[in-house]
């Protein structure tokens, strides 16, 4: 621990302090009174007690004074120091004279007047630390030495009961023979952010090792808490999470219908389509991590996308890919290992792969995309929503082990790539899948919805359990108007191998779900996970602090921060756009590449991939209804197959070879879509543009965006891919013959 005492002339308590502290764990230095700049790393800053300046205020040591404790200290330079220290967090503890100069600088509340007995005391008092404050939480009794005229404790009653409920009185006197005067026998307090301390014992002058370990407790949370915050910052700030240069856009999306029971803002949307079910939509890229390793980062898309549909109560019924590559010689490996890895996943977990299409260019050299989709059947009664509720619900964690793999992904996904790239050493960035575990969490995770318990689910997706757990509060507040916070309990987290705090919190990896309960039903939830032989651990309470908190086995604060500061970012770019005149994209119409995928497993595909035609036709047999799938970059595209049916039925057509003839018609009902762009500083015009032209063809025909995804920082040396919007649409089928 780097420690820093101030030197004031007559701080007569200085060489005390210095062996109090100075031992082999800590490097112990003196700052002087006229030094206004820090060059030393600094962890705690120490105002020891003694007479600084002689208790004076004056001109010159020799010229006239009056007497006022503290007064001559706050106008030294060395205030600038710490005032440096209290604006980076660094925790100080004044003592004595120390905590008089604090109270004069206005960082601690109150004032400190003469003792009652209008005398200089010197002796040994029972004191009482404050249990938040001790080694074994509990209240600690202390003997400590008082040395002063001036250590009776005032401060105004109000701002006394918010120190009491914010738990800032750290010691008080509890000693017959002794009465300063003091409000509440008080001999030490801290601020409302716990970082600055005052006291009038001494410390030092017994060798006391409770105060010191609980300034060493101190300085260790703040080290966490900078290391925490750090790492929570450059996640909170990527554009994979925060969105902060797209929201504005797609904030003026038309998302509202009847039949829309969610739209977007959950893992997935959801629309009605009678008889008690909904069809849950969701589509997802997984981009970045295709190109640095095609295999793992293609399936784990898969197994995402599958997550955000069963996370919502639903089953999932089918998936679709959308690829767009380059035409090098290095695309066409990563082509292939990408479809290796869609279908590897999709089929082990047992999921229709429906349709979808492919696409080259040599603009998608280096940035390769895959975007999926995924359906799901959910019973309306059945549905789960991410959020958290309820005071003492319980997070419950299950699945895989939390390993590195993925870690810091969400931060990959948002910066350009450049040719010289080492894939290698980007490879620890990307998650690795695991199908099997996967269908054993769908198992579980429906069995569970099915018994009605559940308050809450949530994928562990972009940034690991720190964001569902915030994502679940998140909601839960804006549902409920109450000051939801947490405790999470970092050492519960199941892992592969010895991890750091924040990793645990952090880490990207596959197939892990959290859960929020009513504690009464933490037993029926663990022995269905026991059924399944599925890990599980709870790793976190719901509470009313307001706080996202971090601790580990010992009680030890890693992390504490207000949910409301987490706030929505924001980042505006210029709307410029790119020419993409000589791009030359074309479709590879090559059915034998859908082949490797199990188009049919479910029983549901009317007509799949296997069969011509940009879309599909899935059998929701509970309801005895159809729906159509179309795709495309457009609405318009989109409406194609949807304008033909209908187009076919207004004529009265009896061409019974036409699949379509099988139906009245077709209505559309909901689009979700995945915008795939460069890099924003040359590309959100393009972006403003194809949001703008989605927003008014979906008021035109009156069909919802239920869900999306976008994908920013497709760029490689400056050079941005064609702007790439995928849509998704489903629409009812209404059957001549039911």
């Amino acid at each position: 621990m780097k420690v820093g005492i101030i030197r004031y002339p007559g701080s007569n308590c200085d060489n005390d302090m210095l062996r109090y502290f100075n031992n082999n764990n800590n490097e112990v230095f003196y700052i002087w009174h006229k030094t206004n700049q820090l060059f030393n790393m600094l962890e705690l800053l120490i105002i020891p007690g003694g007479f600084a300046f002689g208790d004076r205020y004056y001109e010159t040591a020799t010229s006239e004074y009056v007497e006022c404790p503290g007064k001559m200290a706050i106008e030294s330079p060395v205030t600038e120091i710490i005032l440096h220290a209290v604006k980076k967090n660094i925790p100080i503890f004044g003592v004595c004279n120390g905590f008089q100069i604090l109270t004069k600088l206005n960082l601690l509340p109150g004032r400190l007047e003469l003792n009652n007995d209008k005398k200089f005391t010197c002796k040994n008092v029972r004191c009482v630390l404050s249990s938040s404050y001790s080694e074994n939480n509990k209240d600690e009794i202390l003997y400590l030495q008082v040395a002063n005229s001036y250590g009776n404790y005032k401060v105004d009653p109000n701002i006394l009961q918010k120190m009491i409920e914010n738990d800032q009185i750290i010691l008080r006197y509890d000693d017959s023979e002794y009465n300063n005067g003091s409000d509440l026998n008080i001999a030490g307090i801290c601020d409302k952010n716990k970082l600055i301390f005052g006291m009038m014992p001494h410390p030092e002058r017994t060798f006391d090792t409770t105060i010191k370990y609980f300034l060493n407790k101190i300085v260790k949370h703040n080290k966490n808490n900078d290391y925490f915050k750090k790492q929570i910052n450059d996640l909170m700030h990527s554009e994979h999470i925060s969105y902060k240069s797209t929201s504005k856009y797609l904030s003026q999306l038309y998302t509202k219908g009847s039949h829309v029971i969610q739209g977007p803002g959950e893992n997935a949307g959801i629309i009605d389509l009678g008889y008690g079910y909904g069809l849950a939509m969701r589509i997802e890229s997984h981009n970045h991590p295709t190109f640095i390793d095609p295999f793992q980062g293609s399936a784990t898309g898969v197994g995402g996308i599958l997550r955000d549909i069963f996370t919502m109560g639903a089953k999932p019924i089918a998936i679709l890919d959308f690829l767009r590559f380059g035409t090098d010689e290095n695309s066409k490996k990563l082509l292939k290992s990408t479809i290796k890895g869609i279908s590897y996943y999709g089929n082990c977990f047992g999921v229709a792969n429906v349709g979808g299409d492919l696409y080259t260019s040599n603009i998608y050299d280096k940035n390769p995309l895959v975007n999926v989709a995924c359906l799901g059947i959910v019973k309306k009664d059945n549905i789960i929503y991410g959020n958290a509720l309820y005071d003492k619900s319980i997070f419950i964690y299950v699945g895989s082990k939390t390993g590195n793999d993925g870690m810091n992904g969400a931060c990959m996904a948002s910066n350009v790539f450049s040719s010289d790239i080492d894939i290698d050493s980007m490879k620890k960035n990307i998650q690795k899948g695991d199908p099997f575990l996967e269908r054993l969490l769908l198992e579980a995770c429906c069995e569970i919805t099915d018994k009605g318990i559940l308050e809450g689910m949530q994928d562990m997706g972009a940034g690991g359990l720190l964001c569902s757990s915030l994502e679940l509060l998140q909601r839960g507040i804006k549902k409920t108007g109450k000051n939801l916070g947490c405790v999470m309990y970092v050492d519960n987290i199941p892992t592969k191998y010895e991890m750091n705090p924040c990793e645990r919190l952090i880490s990207e990896s596959q197939e892990r779900m959290l859960l929020v309960i009513n504690p009464i039903h933490k037993n029926t939830v663990f022995n269905i996970f026991k059924k399944w032989d599925l890990e599980y651990s709870v790793v976190g309470m719901v509470n009313m602090s307001g706080y996202y908190s971090v601790i580990n086995s010992k009680n030890d604060v890693l992390y504490s921060e207000k949910i409301s500061n987490f706030k929505n970012i924001r980042q505006d770019w210029d709307e410029k756009r790119i020419s993409n005149n000589n791009v030359v994209i074309k479709k590879i119409r090559d059915k034998t590449l859908w082949q490797q995928y199990d188009t049919t497993i479910g029983g549901r595909t009317i007509k799949g991939p296997q069969d011509n035609g940009n879309y599909s036709i899935l059998d929701i047999y509970e309801i005895n209804k159809h729906i159509l799938i179309t795709w495309g970059e457009t609405v318009d595209e989109c409406l194609y197959y949807v304008r033909i049916i209908n187009d076919i039925n207004s004529k009265n057509s009896n061409n019974t070879n036409n699949i379509f003839n099988l139906y009245l018609s077709a209505i559309p009902k909901a689009i979700v879509n995945c915008l795939n762009f460069g890099n924003p500083q040359d590309t959100m015009g393009d972006f403003a543009d194809t949001v703008d032209k989605l927003r008014k063809d979906c008021e035109k025909y009156k069909i919802p965006v239920v869900g999306g995804n976008v994908s920013l920082y497709n760029a490689t040396d400056d050079v941005s891919i064609k702007p790439t919007p995928i849509l998704l649409m489903v629409s009812i089928l209404l059957n001549k013959s039911k």
